[in-house]
C-alpha cells in the first residue's frame, strides 16, 4: 500500500510544501523585560527554541567545490542551502518519514531534482551549514509516483460525498458504477489516514486535513474494502470542490494563462485559469459527432437539422457538478457504450492555449471557487460545439456522468 505523497515531513518538521521560517525575540529584549519584571522568572520570559527548523525543496543546483546546493521550495522561493564537512547526509526511500530507515550518503550522491530537508538550526539560517540533509533520489520518486499512480486507478474508490459525521469519523459517499444507480459507502476515518485536497492557487493536492472534505466534494480514495464494499477503512483520500462548466470564450490572456469568458449553464462571468498540468484537447470533428449523437441520436450534425429538442443554442446546455464516480478509466454509465469518452480523448489532438480563440465553446472540469466566479482547470475540452448543441434542452445533461472528461483524484501529484 503507498501512500500519497512522494515526501512527506520528517518527525517535528513541517508539510513539505511550507518553509518553516520561526522568529526568535532578541536577548536585549528579553533582558530587558526580566529586568522590567523581575518576578517573572527567566524561564517564562524566553520561549523555547526548537532544536532544528526545516527548509524543504527540490535540487535545482549542486555545488560540490562550493559546498553548497540551490533549492526552489514548493512556494517558489529559492534558499541556498551551505554544507561542510560535518553535515550528515541520510538518503531516504521515497515517502519514508523515519529517519532510522535512511542510510549514509554524501554530497556528491545528491543531484538536480533530487527532493530535500535540510535541517537548520534556528540561529544559523542566514549561512550557517545544515546539521542534516535528508533526501531522496529523483528516480526513487518517479518510480515510486508510477506505482502509486497505478494504485489509485486500480484500486481507488471515487465518489461524491453526501454526508460527513465527525463524531463518529465517518463520510458517506454516492458511488456510480455501471448502468446501475449509485451506491451508497461509508468511509471510516477514525484510523491514521492521509489528507490530500485540489488547490485552487496551484492546481495541485496540497496536504490537507479530514476538516477540509465537504459536503459535495468529490473524493478518491484507498483503503480496505468489505466483502460487500458498501466500507472502507481509509488509508488516503483526495478531495476537491469540482465542476465540468460549457464557457464560451471572451478573452484569452496567454501570458497569465487565463481565459474570461462566461458559464453558459449561469450566465454568469468567470475566469479559468490554465496551469501547466491542464490538459488541453480538441475533439476532431468525427469524435465530436459520435459524442454528441450518443447524446442524442437524431442529432445530424451542420446546422442541427433533424436534431429535434437538442437544436438549441450552447447556451441552452447548463453544466452541473461532475460525477466523480463515472470519471475513471473503465468507462460504464452513459459514456460507456461504444467506447469511454476518457480514452476517447486520449487519442485526440493537444492543444495549447494560443491555439483557442475568443467566441468558441469549451468544456472545463477543475476546482472551483466558493462564489462560481473562478475556476481552476484540470482538463479543457475544444471542438464541443457540436456535443453543447445536440443536449436535449430537458432532457440527459452533457456535462453529467462520463460527460465528464476530467480525472477526479487520478493521481498525486
Amino acid at each position: 500500500m503507498q501512500a500519497i505523497p512522494a515526501v512527506t515531513p520528517l518527525p517535528g518538521g513541517p508539510p513539505y510544501n511550507y518553509m518553516e521560517m520561526r522568529t526568535i525575540a532578541s536577548g536585549a529584549l528579553l533582558a530587558l523585560f526580566t529586568l522590567v519584571v523581575p518576578a517573572i522568572g527567566q524561564d517564562a520570559a524566553q520561549p523555547a527554541r526548537p532544536r532544528y527548523v526545516s527548509i524543504i525543496g527540490t535540487v535545482e543546483k549542486m555545488d560540490a567545490s562550493g559546498k553548497s546546493l540551490g533549492l526552489k521550495t514548493d512556494k517558489g522561493e529559492e534558499p541556498t542551502i551551505k554544507f561542510d564537512d560535518k553535515t550528515q547526509f541520510v538518503r531516504m526511500p521515497a515517502g519514508e518519514t523515519d529517519t532510522r530507515k535512511g542510510t549514509r550518503a554524501a554530497a556528491a550522491d545528491v543531484g538536480p531534482g533530487d527532493r530535500v530537508i535540510a535541517r537548520m538550526k534556528p540561529e544559523d539560517l542566514t549561512g550557517a551549514p545544515a546539521v542534516f540533509l535528508y533526501f531522496t533520489k529523483q528516480t526513487d520518486l518517479a518510480q515510486r509516483q508510477k506505482k502509486t499512480l497505478e494504485e489509485w486507478q486500480t484500486q481507488g474508490v471515487a465518489g461524491s460525498v453526501k454526508a460527513i459525521d465527525p463524531t463518529a469519523k465517518q463520510i458517506v459517499i454516492s458511488v456510480r458504477g455501471g448502468f446501475g444507480p449509485p451506491k451508497d459507502v461509508t468511509l471510516d476515518v477514525s484510523g491514521p489516514a492521509e489528507y490530500q485536497r485540489y488547490s485552487l492557487e496551484t492546481g495541485k493536492y496540497e496536504p490537507s486535513v479530514l476538516a477540509s472534505v465537504q459536503a459535495g466534494d468529490q473524493v478518491r480514495v484507498l483503503g480496505q474494502k468489505n466483502a460487500d464494499q458498501t466500507g472502507i477503512k481509509v488509508e488516503a483520500i483526495m478531495s476537491g470542490a469540482f465542476k465540468t462548466v460549457p464557457v464560451q470564450i471572451k478573452a484569452i490572456d496567454t501570458a497569465a494563462g487565463t481565459i474570461s469568458g462566461v458559464d453558459l449553464g449561469s450566465k454568469k462571468p468567470i475566469t479559468v485559469s490554465i496551469k501547466a498540468d491542464t490538459t488541453l484537447k480538441k475533439l476532431d470533428d468525427a469524435t465530436a459527432l459520435l459524442m454528441a449523437r450518443r447524446l442524442n441520436p437524431s442529432f445530424q450534425g451542420g446546422d442541427g437539422r433533424g436534431a429535434g429538442r437538442g437544436q438549441g443554442r450552447a447556451a441552452e446546455a447548463g453544466g452541473q457538478a461532475p460525477d466523480a464516480g463515472a470519471s475513471g478509466r473503465a468507462g460504464g454509465g452513459r459514456g460507456g457504450r461504444g467506447g469511454d469518452p476518457t480514452r476517447l480523448l486520449e487519442q485526440q489532438p493537444t492543444i495549447a492555449l494560443a491555439d483557442l480563440k475568443a467566441g468558441e465553446p469549451v468544456v472545463v472540469t477543475g476546482a472551483v471557487s466558493p462564489d462560481l466566479s473562478r475556476l481552476t482547470a484540470m482538463t479543457l475540452v475544444a471542438g464541443v460545439d457540436p456535443i453543447l448543441r445536440a443536449a436535449p434542452q430537458n432532457g440527459p445533461d452533457p456535462l453529467g456522468g462520463n460527460w465528464n472528461f476530467g480525472e477526479i483524484g487520478g493521481g498525486p501529484e
